[in-house]
C-alpha cells in the first residue's frame, strides 16, 4: 500500500463527545475506502464509542490519562510508525506534535481539525494549568500546524482573525452525519414518524451550552401548550443549578434531565423540535442529527454553525438574539409551522457521509 493511502488519526479518548463521534466516522469511513488507518488514543476510560470503531482501524491505546503525559508515548509511536501525516483532533496534542517535531526534527506534517471557535475557546482562563500553561501554549503553537480543518466558514474566519498567516492553510469540511444516524435514516420511512409532545436538548451540562436559556423559553411556552415537556439529555457539572433554575421558572415537574444516553435515535426522532441554545459552538453535530432524523430545529445564531445548517422555516428557525422573548418567538413559529418531512430531510445531504467522507480523502491525499 502507497503512503498516500495510510493516515494516523490522533484524540483523547474514545469518550461521547461530538468531536470522538465524527473522529470514529472518518476512521471508519477512510478504513472502508482502502485507506490504512491508525486511530490513537490517550486511554479508553469512559469509551462510549469504542464499540463503534471499524474492525479495519488499527486501534492504538498509549496508556495514558491526560494529554500531559502523552509526549514520550506519542514521540515512540512516530519513531516507530514514521506517519507521513497524522490527523490531531485536539488543541493540547496538536501543541504536543509540533513541539514533539520541532524539538526531535520529525518528518509528520500535522493536520489539526479544529475543534471549536477558536477565539472563544482559548481565551477563558480556566484554572492555573490550562488558563496559565496550557492556554499560551496553544496560543504560541497551534498556528505551526501544517494545515488546519475547520467544521464551518464561520470557524475558518475565526481562526485566521487570531492566526492571519494560515489563510492559505486553512479549508473547511463540515461534519459528517454520524453513520449509524444516516443508516437509521436511510433504512426507515421518517414521514410516517408520530412525533411526541417533547422539545429536546442534547449536550453538556456546562456553561457552553447555556441550557437555562432552553428552560427559560420553554418557560415562556408551557401554559400555552400543557402536555408539552423538555427533555434536556447529557451530564455535567450544572446539572443540580439547571434544576434549580427549572424550579425557579415554574417548569420543574416538565423538564426531564435523561442523563447521558449512547442511543440518540428515539430521542430525535419522536421530538417536537431539538433546540441549541450555545453560548458558542464548533459545528453542531446535534443540529444535523436531528435534521437527518426528520426533527426540525431552533438555535442561536451563535458562533458558529447555526447559520450554516439552518434554512429559515424548512428545516427551523435561527433565534438572532440570547433572550426568552426572541425563544419564545421563535418556538411558537416551530409549534404552528408544518414542517414538510421531505424538504426537511433533503437540507442534510451537505453533511451526508460519502459527502464529507470525499472531501477529508482529497484534502489529506493531495495536501
Amino acid at each position: 500500500m502507497s503512503e498516500f493511502k495510510k493516515i494516523t488519526l490522533l484524540i483523547s479518548s474514545l469518550s461521547g463527545g461530538g468531536a470522538e463521534g465524527v473522529c470514529v466516522n472518518v476512521a471508519n469511513g477512510l478504513a472502508e475506502s482502502g485507506w490504512q488507518v491508525d486511530l490513537v488514543v490517550l486511554h479508553t476510560n469512559n469509551a462510549a464509542y469504542l464499540e463503534r470503531v471499524s474492525q479495519k482501524v488499527n486501534l492504538v491505546v498509549l496508556g495514558v490519562n491526560h494529554a500531559r503525559n502523552a509526549p514520550l508515548p506519542l514521540l515512540r509511536y512516530i519513531r516507530k510508525h514514521k506517519p507521513a501525516k497524522l490527523l490531531v483532533f485536539n488543541y493540547e496534542l496538536a501543541v504536543i506534535l509540533v513541539m514533539l517535531r520541532s524539538l526531535f526534527r520529525l518528518k509528520t506534517k500535522i493536520i489539526a481539525r479544529n475543534i471549536n471557535t477558536f477565539s472563544k475557546n482559548t481565551t477563558k482562563p480556566q484554572g492555573i494549568w490550562r488558563g496559565y500553561i496550557v492556554k499560551p501554549l496553544i496560543n504560541h503553537f497551534y498556528g505551526k500546524c501544517d494545515h488546519i480543518i475547520n467544521q464551518c466558514q464561520a470557524m475558518r474566519d475565526d481562526l485566521v482573525s487570531v492566526f492571519p498567516h494560515l489563510a492559505d492553510k486553512t479549508s473547511v469540511i463540515y461534519n459528517p452525519v454520524a453513520k449509524h444516524v444516516e443508516d437509521y435514516a436511510r433504512a426507515h420511512d421518517l414521514t410516517q414518524v408520530v412525533k411526541q409532545d417533547y422539545l429536546l436538548c442534547v449536550g453538556r451540562l456546562e456553561k457552553q451550552k447555556a441550557f437555562h436559556y432552553a428552560i427559560e423559553g420553554f418557560s415562556g411556552i408551557a401554559s400555552d401548550f400543557p402536555n408539552l415537556r423538555l427533555k434536556i439529555v447529557g451530564q455535567g457539572s450544572l446539572e443540580q443549578s439547571l434544576k434549580q433554575c427549572a424550579r425557579d421558572f415554574g417548569v420543574a415537574n416538565r423538564v426531564d434531565f435523561e442523563g447521558f444516553q449512547a442511543d440518540m435515535i428515539p430521542y430525535y426522532l419522536h421530538a417536537k423540535a431539538t433546540l441549541l441554545t450555545s453560548l458558542y459552538e464548533g459545528f453542531p453535530n446535534v443540529l444535523i442529527e436531528s435534521i437527518t432524523l426528520g426533527t426540525p430545529v431552533v438555535a442561536f445564531d451563535c458562533p458558529s454553525g447555526p447559520r450554516e445548517i439552518i434554512q429559515e422555516g424548512v428545516n427551523g428557525y435561527l433565534v438572532k438574539h440570547q433572550c426568552k422573548d426572541s425563544i419564545v418567538m421563535a418556538l411558537n413559529k416551530m409549534q404552528c409551522n408544518k414542517f414538510d418531512t421531505e424538504t426537511l430531510l433533503a437540507t442534510a445531504q451537505a453533511n451526508s457521509i460519502r459527502t464529507i467522507l470525499s472531501n477529508y480523502e482529497h484534502m489529506i491525499g493531495n495536501y
